[in-house]
């Protein structure tokens, strides 16, 4: 029956360490010890015979290690155990009973993969003297070695050195069993080296041999080139660099959104087609109204004074001027071939004049009309009919863009 339970407690630490990984958080270890206080560092230099061939009294240690790192654990060993703590005193000194509670940090110095673990641990801890019912101070310092026997259980075996705060240092030797359970860390990955970063003068991120501009810094999106006004083409292939525009017209704005780049738009607030320079047409209702006017527009005989009958078109010709504020209207007179070629050109002059002089009556700006007189030189029918110089006597109104 004394021996069920320490039989229960190896196979219960036997199971857990064959679940065990391959780098376990946690570790039990369990390890018979020798005191041995014959040997102190401090008082001489010990013989390898005065510390391993002697010993002040026996022990068992039970121990929690945590991994904190791959290759660095912090134990919690806690030894109990009697010895005779004075050397001097010989065999007739007194045995007794002593608690051991350490801080121990451990340092590893191959992969937690491997089947032998040598380590180096080092800490601060106490002791308790039970019949002086004392407590001192000690700081272990030592070396082990862990063998791994199966998946997770280790034969460890450790010296140490236990400066003590009281003279009393001593010497432990242990060995025994170490069971590493729970999950598993990841060993930190070292990063290979990677290919050297391909040269960048101007620091902009893109590499020269992609950079299109390699001395002026600038983004991917315009391959490395600067972009003054953003709009995604670069400065160097920007008509219009300063200002914000599509790349289909070459970086510059178009603000009525025809198609045609502000710059090149005749009327850049108004859409209009290319053919018209962007700017609108006249519609056709507008035109007949002109066509019209060349028709209607008429005076008395060898004179410029309108006729009343004049007044309606003009009227008009008015107010389709309001309709195309871009346009400018150009007023030509034209004569037949009779009479006299001078006064011919005079009088077509002079009616050209009194249908500007009636348009600017009715409000039309005079910076957007402009008139002239021909006389006979531009005949649009025969001049030997009545009815071929009816009609080349006219005055003809174009529309034109400024």
């Amino acid at each position: 029956m004394k021996h069920t339970l320490p039989t229960l407690l190896l196979l219960t630490l036997l199971c857990i360490g064959n679940f065990a990984r391959t780098q376990p958080i946690h570790s039990l270890a369990f390890r018979p010890t020798v005191y041995n206080y014959h040997a102190p560092l401090r008082d001489n230099t010990p013989s390898f015979s005065d510390i391993y061939g002697k010993n002040s009294g026996y022990g068992i240690e039970l121990a929690y290690y945590r991994r904190l790192l791959p290759n660095v654990l912090l134990g919690l060993p806690l030894r109990v155990g009697s010895a005779q703590t004075d050397p001097l005193s010989g065999d007739s000194g007194q045995r007794q009973w002593l608690v051991h509670l350490d801080v121990l940090a451990q340092q590893h110095f191959l992969k937690p993969s491997a089947a032998v673990q040598p380590y180096l641990h080092a800490g601060v801890g106490g002791v308790y003297h039970a019949e002086q019912q004392t407590f001192g101070v000690h700081f272990p310092v030592g070396l082990g070695l862990n063998v791994r026997l199966t998946e997770g259980v280790y034969l460890s075996a450790q010296t140490q050195h236990r400066f003590a705060s009281d003279n009393r240092d001593a010497w432990h030797h242990a060995i025994g069993v170490q069971f590493n359970f729970g999950r598993e860390i990841k060993p930190r990955e070292e990063k290979e080296p990677g290919p050297p970063k391909p040269a960048d003068r101007d620091g902009d991120g893109v590499a020269d041999i992609e950079d299109r501009c390699p001395d002026q810094p600038g983004s991917a999106a315009t391959f490395g080139c600067p972009d003054r006004d953003g709009d995604g083409v670069a400065d160097r292939d920007d008509r219009c660099p300063d200002e914000p525009g599509s790349a289909l017209l070459a970086g510059c704005p178009d603000r009525d959104g025809d198609g045609i780049a502000d710059h090149d738009d005749r009327c850049p607030d108004k859409p209009g087609p290319a053919a018209n320079f962007g700017c609108p047409e006249i519609a056709p209702a507008d035109r007949e109204i002109l066509n019209a006017a060349v028709r209607n527009v008429q005076f008395a005989t060898n004179s410029a004074d309108l006729l009343p009958s004049s007044y309606a078109i003009l009227d008009q010709v008015a107010t389709l001027m309001g309709r195309y504020p871009d346009y400018k209207l150009f007023i030509s007179g034209h004569t037949d071939s009779v009479g006299d070629d001078k006064f011919n050109l005079d009088l077509s002059k002079r009616r050209a004049k009194s249908c500007y002089d009636y348009l600017l009556r009715k409000g039309v700006d005079p910076q957007r009309i402009s008139h002239e007189g021909y006389g006979e030189t531009r005949p649009i029918a025969d001049n030997n009919t009545e009815a071929g110089r009816a009609k080349n006597r006219r005055v003809e109104f174009d529309l034109r863009l400024q």
